[in-house]
């Protein structure tokens, strides 16, 4: 009887050994599983480098050739429009074209015509909110002066030059120097900057101050992506389905 006993426990606790091996086994496999599963790395998100585009307009105001414009209060006044170009906000390209109004020098000139086309350089200082940039300003100009010359009380002289009473145009490249202040109330600014311009003096070849002229005016910015994808166009943007042949 005892051994029959002993037989019946043996029995139980063999089956019970069985159960729990098996268990074990299974929560081994997975285990295994799981541990074996292939980690998914997600791809590092590269913050997206924009840029922005601005189309400008405003006033201008500007002594328009200094050394000729020897009277007081005698600025000129016109129109200025421009393109920037903003590489990510630190560094902005412009150029810009300033047309002026008809304006008198007496006695020396009359019916004076002058325009002014600009390539700058701007390294942007901003705000932590972004609303105000400040930037110096640096490139070069392209000024065109003409008018109706006269001689009258010429102290540079410039008969030797030109003929009295006769219509003169002049050209001349200024290095421009200065800076500017912009507002922001996205997607538009209000800017402001102040520029002098260093050229030749002409009738004396020396290099001095040539303009110096302040511009107001509302910016329109438009952001996109980089420049080589703005160029890109449409290329490789839609596939074409074309029907199988039979």
């Amino acid at each position: 009887m005892f051994a029959f006993i002993v037989l019946l426990l043996l029995t139980k606790l063999h089956s019970i050994l069985k159960k729990s091996i098996k268990i074990l086994l299974f929560l081994f496999f997975c285990v295994s599983i799981i541990q074996a599963q292939v980690k998914i790395i997600k791809p590092l998100k590269v913050k997206k480098k924009e840029t922005n585009f601005g189309i400008s307009a405003g006033l201008v105001q500007s002594v328009i050739y200094l050394s000729r414009n020897v009277n007081n209060k005698n600025d000129a006044r016109g129109l200025n429009v421009s393109i920037n170009y903003d590489q990510g906000n630190f560094f902005r390209l412009i150029a810009e074209y300033s047309q002026f109004n008809k304006m008198t020098i007496e006695p020396t000139w009359s019916d004076i015509k002058a325009k002014t086309i600009e390539l700058n350089a701007a390294f942007i200082a901003k705000t932590s909110d972004r609303k105000f940039y400040f930037y110096p300003i640096t490139g070069f100009s392209y000024n065109t002066f003409s008018g109706y010359y006269t001689g009258i009380r010429d102290y540079l002289n410039l008969s030797s030059l030109y003929e009295k009473n006769t219509f003169v145009i002049s050209n001349w490249i200024g290095v421009n120097v200065g800076c500017g202040l912009d507002f922001n109330f996205q997607p538009f600014s209000i800017f402001a900057n102040y520029k002098m311009r260093i050229g030749n003096t002409e009738g004396y070849n020396e290099k001095n101050i040539q303009d110096v002229s302040i511009a107001l005016g509302l910016r329109y910015n438009i952001k996109g992506a980089t420049l080589y994808k703005l160029f890109r166009g449409t290329r490789s943007r839609y596939t074409l389905k074309t029907k199988e042949s039979n």
